[in-house]
Order: C-alpha cells, then structure tokens, then sequence
C-alpha cells in the first residue's frame, strides 16, 4: 500500500472517530428521542466507515493511527464547555451541523489532497462524504423542528 492511500484511510478513519466522540457526548444530553434515534444512527454509520478503514489497513499489513491524545482533549473539552453553557435542542443540532460540516470539508480535502488510484478506497471516501451530506440534510430539516 502507497503512502498516500494509507495516509487517506487514516484520515478518513480519524475523522469518522472524531464525529463519534462528538456524537457520543452529545447523545449523552439528547432528550428528544427522535433526536437520540438520528444520532445514534449517524454514530453507527461512522463507525462502520471506520472500521472498515481499519479492516482494509489491516489486510495489507498497515495500521491506520489514532487521533492523538492532545487532538482528542481539545475536542473533548470544547464540547463539553458548549453542553455545559447550552444543552437545549437547537443547540445541539447546531453542533452536529458544524461538526458535520467541518468533516464534509475535512473529506473533500483528503479527496484532492491524498489522489489514489485504488478504487476500493476512493469507494470508501466517497461513501463517507455521501453518509456525511446525507446527514447534514437531515440535520438541517431537524434544526427547523426545534
């Protein structure tokens, strides 16, 4: 496996568990329940996309790296200051709209920064791009609900 492919594996494996921290501390203050149902879809969905970055790395012998601690804290502490000063509804959509949207450009740029040529991981990017975009606009009609 080239360089460029197993850093875009890892990027998009990073950025699926980025979105499942996230979603995790926000599912934690969700009342709403067809919020939580959302939620824990779109959780579920990231962590098929990253485990299957992390099944393909494997089976070429590589390993696809984890998000660092600092990475991991500073996202950690800056939900939990926002939950902390605004746990409503609206407000939590807002922030899986942000959050979402931050990783649908975090793809996009993989895609055009890490070019590879193997197609079953380029089918791995797209799909997650697609899960993404998918979820923003269900986030959006959610946000005209609360």
């Amino acid at each position: 496996m080239e360089k460029e492919e197993l850093d875009l594996l890892t990027r998009i494996y990073q950025d699926a568990n980025v979105g499942m921290l996230a979603i995790d501390k926000i599912l934690k203050k969700t009342q709403d329940e067809n919020m939580k149902k959302l939620f824990q879809k779109q959780y579920n969905l990231y962590e098929k996309v990253a485990d299957k970055c992390d099944l393909f790395a494997l089976n070429e012998n590589q390993e696809v790296k984890e998000n660092g601690f600092l990475k991991k804290m500073r996202q950690a502490t800056m939900l939990y200051f926002s939950l902390w000063t605004d746990s409503s509804a609206r407000h939590l959509v807002e922030l899986m709209i942000t959050g979402t949207v931050m990783g649908i450009v975090d793809t996009i740029k993989a895609e055009k920064d890490l070019k590879t040529n193997n197609e079953d991981i380029n089918n791995m990017v797209a799909e997650f791009r697609k899960i993404q975009e998918d979820f923003y606009e269900k986030l959006k009609k959610q946000l005209s609900k609360v």
